[in-house]
């Protein structure tokens, strides 16, 4: 693995972490203010502002570990962490509209 698509990869999970920390604020935040949402609901939303950031920067930090560990090119995966994450949120976030 080279460090200049590594580097490339970690701005990229950063700028990924606040476009996301944006994406769940607005809709969290849109969703609560309907006042519909139980508690539990509530809390997993809240959990979510910070999660899915979270997953890019855990992302980040795992493939520059397995960079200088001198692992192969399949560590670019990890960075399909936080997109797997998102499409979760969406997921529940489309329940929640259906169902809250």
């Amino acid at each position: 693995m080279s460090w200049g698509w590594t580097l490339l990869g970690v701005f990229g999970q950063l700028l990924l972490a606040y476009l996301l920390f944006m994406l769940v604020a607005f809709s969290g935040g849109g969703l609560a203010s309907g006042g519909s949402l139980r508690p539990r609901q509530l809390r997993l939303l809240n959990l979510s502002i910070f999660a899915l950031p979270g997953a890019c920067l855990c992302s980040a930090l795992i493939v520059l570990v397995l960079q200088l560990s001198g692992a192969g090119a399949g560590a670019y995966a990890w960075h399909a962490l936080p997109l797997v994450a998102t499409v979760l949120y969406l997921g529940y976030l489309r329940w929640l509209i259906r169902h809250g």
